[in-house]
């Protein structure tokens, strides 16, 4: 790890004011490369991973902050925003790099609005089960939630980090104390989803960086230049 000191990741649609105070304090505020996120899509796309892997995760991020595996409600809001994503077809808005089959066709990775609807107990099918409470009417998670979701949404591999970082992360901002790169991207995805303790992080996803990325990893916030000069 770098000796970097950095701030928590905000979307960057809640960082136009806050910006323009780093400008005057010679923070320069940083964005993911269209590069790196643009690898981590590809990355994502070329591994079988459950369309509802996202859920998931949202709902063991739930179950960290609550501290409690059973009644989880969650708010699909949440990953309606992580998933949007402009340029698709009017009526799905939502992309999803993630699949259970092999997909030839690019379209398949655009999803309707419907999110709630996709990932309610009623879809939760026989792979995805494993998410419900013994009613099958709500969500719980069972104790070793990390080794069945390995196991049935992704098929036993690990997931690249850096790649669901880039894109869950892509319309992030980041102070750091440098440049920033990967450490510091898998730090902000650590601490974003509730990934800072236990040992799920491992069971899930592979903390290697990868040997071949086409440019650097972070850049300046559009717009916001460092003027401490």
């Amino acid at each position: 790890m770098t000796d970097t000191e950095e701030s928590p990741p905000q979307r960057v649609e809640d960082l136009q004011e806050e910006a323009q105070q780093h400008v005057v304090d010679g923070e320069g505020m940083r964005v993911l490369t269209r590069e790196a996120v643009k690898a981590g899509l590809t990355t994502l796309k070329g591994q079988r991973i459950h369309e509802h892997f996202p859920a998931y995760l949202q709902l063991r991020k739930l179950a960290v902050a609550s501290s409690s595996l059973t009644d989880l409600r969650p708010e699909w809001k949440e990953v309606s925003d992580l998933l949007w994503m402009p340029g698709g077809p009017p009526t799905k808005p939502h992309y999803r790099p993630f699949s259970s089959v092999n997909r030839k066709d690019e379209t398949g990775y655009w999803y309707n609005r419907n999110l709630a609807g996709s990932y309610a107990p009623k879809s939760m099918r026989a792979t995805s089960a494993f998410m419900l409470n013994s009613n099958g009417d709500g969500y719980e998670l069972p104790v070793d939630h990390a080794q069945q979701a390995l196991e049935r949404l992704l098929k036993g591999e690990q997931v690249p980090a850096w790649a669901i970082a880039a894109y869950y992360l892509r319309n992030y901002g980041f102070v750091f104390d440098g440049d920033g790169g990967y450490d510091e991207l898998i730090s902000a995805f650590k601490d974003e989803f509730g990934f800072e303790k236990g040992t799920d992080f491992d069971v899930l996803f592979k903390d290697e960086e990868p040997t071949q990325l086409p440019g650097d990893w972070f850049e300046p916030f559009p717009g916001v230049t460092d003027q401490s000069n």
